[in-house]
């Protein structure tokens, strides 16, 4: 019977090592452990050859993981940060166009054309009855629209009638079709910057534009959108046009586990830890507090101070870019250290950035953590442009979908941000 007892406890803590999301067993395992995967295929051997059950039809991880942004966006080189960089930025260069649009329509005139009441799909067939060409509708239940005596080229018409349906079209002459859709394939082209081009598509995904894919040869960003999307774009487009300045934040995401089982963070201890003022504002959200500190606090500084009362995993690192008051977006699990609990966060900030002469500028920051399941936390804190801000207190408990888990209460996620400026100047125009 104790060799059963201590068989079981053997088997406990060696599941504790080996789990990805399980407590870390009280030991400090340096600045920022990485847990490792130690699992293996259950290999089932049928005369000297290897057997495997079917698995499910899904991209490799290995696969999955491939992201030619890594290299650039999920690196934070805490020594060297700049609070303020220049970028040049051609803003004739930077539009947005649509790749879809087929063959030019024939140049036909129509007069005093008039529709009440009638689906988009029925204008565009009656419009066209008598021209052969034919109309494919690609979905049901289009808007119902109304207008009196149009007149003008063919073009200028359909667009005007597609624009009022809130739909796209394309023509091709080969076949003498119109085919109507809701989405439409664009090119935002984005000159010059790398920080631009990730500035743009943080500002996307702020907008809640997700599928992207960026030519990083051409400089482009490629995208399907229906008109709410398209709209958002060109937005985008006319903030940057105006724009002088553009919001870097580089983040750290960590989950601390205190060291005893009954124990937490002392984080009031911070007020003795650091110098007078190193904190310099205090806002408590609905889960966690957001803390405004001062630069010296970072993340070697975060772990000195933590090291004696905790174990420390990274679990996210990387910079996002966002417009003078536009809201970005930092997808934790994309530049995760592994699969984690906390993959399905999101960090969304928006800032307004407000330069002073008699100091380095001031930001008036509004942050959101947000998870597939809706917010968890908003904070809405100023600070000037040198400090930095840290969010603790929020569980990681709350990450877990089962009843049950080995993740103590007291374990909490904190995130430590550190904002900076990228100012967007002209290139210089060659002289003729």
């Amino acid at each position: 019977m104790k060799f059963v007892k201590i068989l079981s406890s053997l088997s406990f803590v060696f599941l504790l090592s080996c789990s990805d999301d399980m407590y870390p067993g009280y030991t400090n395992p340096g600045p920022y452990p990485y847990i490792v995967d130690t699992s293996s295929y259950d290999i089932k051997v049928n005369d000297y050859v290897p057997v495997f059950d079917k698995a499910p039809s899904r991209t490799l991880e290995n696969v999955e993981k491939f992201n030619l942004e890594t290299p650039l966006r999920c690196e934070v080189d805490w020594e060297t940060q700049t609070l303020i960089s220049t970028q040049p930025f051609n803003r004739r260069d930077f539009y947005l166009e649509r790749v879809d649009k087929g063959d030019p329509l024939p140049e036909l005139k129509v007069d005093n054309f008039t529709f009440e009441n009638k689906p988009v799909d029925e204008v565009l067939r009656i419009l066209l009855k008598n021209t052969g060409i034919q109309v494919y509708a690609t979905d049901s239940f289009y808007k119902t629209i109304s207008q009196k005596e149009l007149s003008g080229n063919l073009t200028q018409v359909v667009d005007l009638i597609t624009s009022l349906g809130n739909i796209y079209y394309n023509y091709d002459n080969r076949i003498k079709r119109i085919t109507l859709k809701r989405y439409a394939k664009w090119n935002l082209h984005v000159p010059l910057s790398t920080d631009v081009i990730l500035g743009v598509e943080d500002a996307l995904r702020g907008g809640d534009i997700d599928d992207i894919v960026i030519d990083w040869a051409d400089k482009v960003l490629i995208f399907q959108g229906d008109v709410v999307t398209e709209e958002k774009v060109r937005n985008i487009v006319n903030k940057f046009s105006i724009e002088n300045y553009l919001i870097a934040y580089d983040i750290d995401v960590f989950r601390v586990y205190p060291k005893q089982l009954d124990g937490n963070i002392k984080w009031m201890n911070i007020l003795e830890a650091f110098n007078a003022g190193s904190v310099k504002l205090s806002q408590k959200g609905l889960i966690g507090r957001a803390l405004v500190v001062s630069s010296n606090f970072n993340r070697d500084s975060l772990n000195e101070f933590l090291s004696p009362q905790a174990n420390t995993i990274l679990v996210s690192s990387g910079t996002f870019i966002t417009p003078d008051r536009w809201q970005g977006r930092f997808d934790i699990g994309r530049c995760g250290r592994e699969v984690r609990l906390e993959t399905d966060l999101n960090i969304l900030n928006q800032a307004k950035f407000i330069p002073n002469d008699k100091y380095v500028g001031k930001l008036d920051n509004t942050i959101v953590l947000r998870t597939s399941n809706g917010d968890i936390a908003k904070y809405s804190v100023p600070s000037r442009l040198g400090d930095n801000i840290l969010i603790i207190g929020i569980p990681t408990q709350y990450f877990v979908e089962t009843k049950e888990t080995i993740i103590p209460p007291n374990a909490e996620l904190v995130v430590l941000i550190s904002p900076r400026i990228i100012k967007i100047v002209r290139p210089f125009e060659e002289t003729k």
